[in-house]
């Protein structure tokens, strides 16, 4: 893996590097420092352990000996009394490894857009000669089409650049059929690309047509416009396209061999949905009834209803045609979670497959069970952001093994033709809430997901498994796509809870062992946070002149149901009238609360200049014996600052930021806090993070920004911008989380959320934490 370094080779005279203000030299006092090696290096100056003044901040310095010269003003520019004081002067050579997205993504490409990644998960896909057609809905800055050969599926291409969404998918005559809808317009319709080369083909009946802040389709066909129009199926035959919108209750049928015109417009069927066709002339489809029906097409493309009909199913999703064995496969969720087979001649069924109820009998993941679809809501109408329930996949190879999406888990499973399991292509979609158990750090959470990490593993991309998925039992009123697993804890009783959004406030719920049991415990509000003691914490919002209060409500043991017991709430820490430069939670920022050694507490504003506040400090250690700053840095850039990412741990409140930093963590006297910079110069993001001592002074900034693609930024014809991933970077990493490795305290790592420039959980290695040295110089002022 490349190990990416990011801090600042500069010769200035050490005192220059103070990014608070300028000195004073006419009363600077001088001392000296000795450096083993050459290192990064910061200084600060003390009384006791409380931090006046931050002389420079992550600068190299070689081996040898160094003057440090102090003018006698804190960082605020005063004159500090007289007196004995010290210098700490800190340096290590820490190193950054970004060790890539693997986490929930089997691509074989680290980076690029050969890789798996996408804002919505897998929708459809089907196989033709070697190659899988796939979709993934609503991919915002990036096409929703797709194809990966058989030969190597964990390598996928793009199919034109960013455009419609796209769910459908029909192949005919060497060509491509792709359902768009542009949801900005109302409008439907379906293009076309060659298989050969994955270009627009246009028959000669097809138009052009321009979708809203995208790309112009030349091989539009059937364009339909409608609030109720997006396309619910698509299948070919002979020379037939057909058009199914569910909404409509209609199917059009397209004469490709007429230039791809209108010849049919059938409204005899309920609901039509999800077609397919065999390989003698029949089309089958699922109607709003779920029933699966079988049609005859006829010579002119008109449909004859046969009397067969599969009526035995619970929630059919979607249909594949087996033409190895004359067998019809249907997903069928509700009850089942299974494939079921159908004789395609009499209708007659076979041995199904998958465990019968899925998840509904635990979250325990496993390759021959199925998460197709849930309680949850399907809304018809929602087709921005595509569902991640209630839909499913499955095409089957010309020798009869087969692919299904296992749509719960993201995951398209292949199965040979005597259903034993051979691969899977897996990645993960737009999940913004990540987090990790915090007393068992083998136990990482994304959305519902619970992935078990095996530390023993130096490759991350093998030290993983999908081991739980929790969401199947949770109803329409706890999923909330920013308040499903947040604060997991293992508590002293060997269970593990967490906290769920329910409508306003959070709800406690526990990991149990067949599937999520919620209590009847309610915690007021979202500014909570939960301790490894298991104590919780709650903090209200800082705003000018108010007061923040920090309560504390301790665990107490466990009720008969094994529900947690919290003593009541008791004051943890006060920050009493409120002034502007302090470094406190705001609304609108994740909460950061961590204690270090009992006595210091950790605080973040993770917000830009707003209300009065963010134009000051960003991060400080508050004594909590006596509410006293032991420091406060990570000062703003200033909301008119237009430069590069700051490298010497200040906070950019410029560059056109709207949504800046993410959370603080802490792992040991180690300190880092992120910035994901969303809108950050004119509409992009950064992934960046700040590395302190627990004394205040700066180890390195590492991460990277969409300013170093080294492949530059594309821009589109309408002006918009084309993402290519590269190493480092991610989109709007809002739930960072920090652990050291369990085996080793000389490595943590950091691990992160993607939106989704590549798919997967990040893992960043922090090694070499041995090299922090903190030397202390005594100065004395007169």
């Amino acid at each position: 893996m490349k190990i990416l370094y990011y801090f600042l080779f500069l010769s200035y005279v050490l005192n220059a590097q103070n990014y608070h203000y300028v000195e004073n030299k006419n009363t600077a006092k001088e001392v000296q420092f000795y450096l083993d090696e050459r290192a990064r290096t910061s200084a600060g100056v003390y009384d006791g352990e409380v931090l006046l003044r931050t002389l420079w901040s992550n600068v190299e310095k070689d081996k040898g000996t160094h003057s440090i010269e102090w003018d006698g003003l804190d960082d605020e520019g005063l004159p500090v009394s007289a007196g004995n004081y010290t210098v700490k002067v800190l340096s290590n050579n820490v190193k950054y490894e970004w060790e890539g997205a693997k986490i929930g993504n089997t691509s074989k490409n680290l980076t690029g857009v050969n890789r798996y990644h996408g804002l919505s998960g897998f929708f459809k896909f089907i196989i033709r000669d070697e190659i899988i057609y796939w979709s993934n809905g609503y991919n915002e800055q990036r096409t929703a089409a797709y194809t990966s050969a058989l030969s190597n599926p964990q390598v996928t291409t793009p199919v034109l650049d960013k455009g419609a969404i796209v769910k459908y998918i029909a192949t005919g005559e060497n060509k491509v059929f792709w359902s768009g809808h542009d949801v900005q317009a109302n409008k439907s319709f379906v293009f076309v690309t060659n298989q050969n080369n994955n270009e627009e083909y246009s028959y000669d009946g097809a138009k052009s047509y321009e979708v809203n802040y995208s790309r112009t389709y030349e091989s539009s066909l059937d364009l339909v416009e409608g609030t109720d129009s997006y396309i619910t199926g698509l299948a070919y035959y002979n020379g037939y396209l057909f058009v199914a919108r569910q909404l409509q209750n209609s199917i059009h049928v397209l004469n490709l061999s007429d230039g791809g015109a209108l010849v049919h417009a059938i409204n005899s069927v309920n609901a039509p949905r999800e077609l397919t066709t065999d390989d003698k002339g029949n089309l089958w489809l699922i109607s709003d009834e779920s029933t699966v029906s079988k049609y005859v097409i006829q010579e002119n493309g008109q449909l004859e209803k046969t009397i067969l009909s599969l009526s035995s199913l619970d929630e059919p999703l979607t249909l594949g045609f087996n033409k190895a064995d004359n067998i019809v496969g249907v997903c069928d969720g509700g009850s089942y979670q299974q494939i079921r087979f159908f004789n395609a001649d009499n209708g007659v069924e076979g041995t199904p497959f998958g465990e019968l109820g899925g998840y509904a009998n635990g979250p325990k993941v496993s390759n021959n069970k199925f998460y197709f679809s849930d309680s949850k809501s399907k809304d018809f109408n929602a087709d921005i952001f595509t569902p991640q329930y209630n839909h499913a996949s499955l095409a089957f190879e010309n020798d009869g093994s087969f692919w299904v999406l296992d749509t719960g888990n993201n995951r398209m499973m292949n199965y040979d033709n005597n259903r034993n399991f051979q691969d899977k292509i897996q990645y993960t979609p737009d999940w913004l809430i990540m987090s990790i158990d915090k007393n068992n750090s083998s136990r990482l959470f994304v959305d519902f997901l619970e992935y078990e990490i095996d530390y023993s593993q130096e490759n991350v991309g093998e030290s993983w498994i999908l081991k739980n998925n929790w969401g199947f039992s949770i109803k329409d009123k706890y999923n909330d796509s920013f308040g499903r697993i947040r604060e997991p804890v293992t508590l002293y009783n060997g269970k593990t809870y967490f906290l769920l959004k329910a409508d306003a406030n959070f709800v406690i719920a526990e990991l149990a062992e067949n599937g999520i049991r919620i209590t009847n415990k309610v915690l007021d509000g979202f500014n909570w946070v939960w301790l490894e003691d298991g104590s919780l914490v709650y903090v209200n919002p800082a705003e000018l002149s108010g007061d923040v209060i920090w309560e504390k409500y301790e665990l107490n043991g466990f009720d008969n149901n094994e529900d947690p017991i919290f003593l009541g709430g008791s004051l943890l820490a006060k920050k009493a009238n409120v002034v502007s430069n302090e470094p406190l939670f705001r609304y609108g920022s994740s909460l950061s609360v961590v204690i270090l050694d009992d006595y210091k507490l950790l605080t973040f504003d993770a917000r830009p200049e707003e209300n009065g506040m963010g134009a000051g400090y960003h991060l400080g250690l508050l004594n909590i014996n006596d509410n006293s700053w032991i420091f406060r840095t990570s000062k703003a850039t200033g909301k008119d600052y237009t430069g590069d990412y700051p490298l010497d741990g200040r906070f950019d409140t410029g560059n056109e930021v709207h949504n800046a930093g993410s959370k603080a963590m802490a792992f040991g006297k180690h300190i880092i806090w992120g910035y994901y910079g969303e809108f950050w110069k004119g509409g992009f993001q950064t992934n960046q993070y700040a590395h302190y001592w627990d004394n205040g002074l700066l180890l390195n900034v590492f991460g990277t920004n969409w300013t170093k693609n080294p492949n530059g930024l594309t821009v589109n014809r309408l002006g918009g911008s084309v993402f290519t991933p590269f190493e480092g970077m991610a989109g709007n990493a809002i739930t960072p989380y920090t652990v050291f490795n369990p085996t080793n305290s000389n490595i943590a790592y950091l691990y992160h959320p993607d939106e989704s420039w590549h798919g997967g959980i990040h893992r960043w290695k922090i090694s070499n934490l041995n090299s922090v040295q903190e030397k202390e110089i005594s100065i004395i002022l007169k």
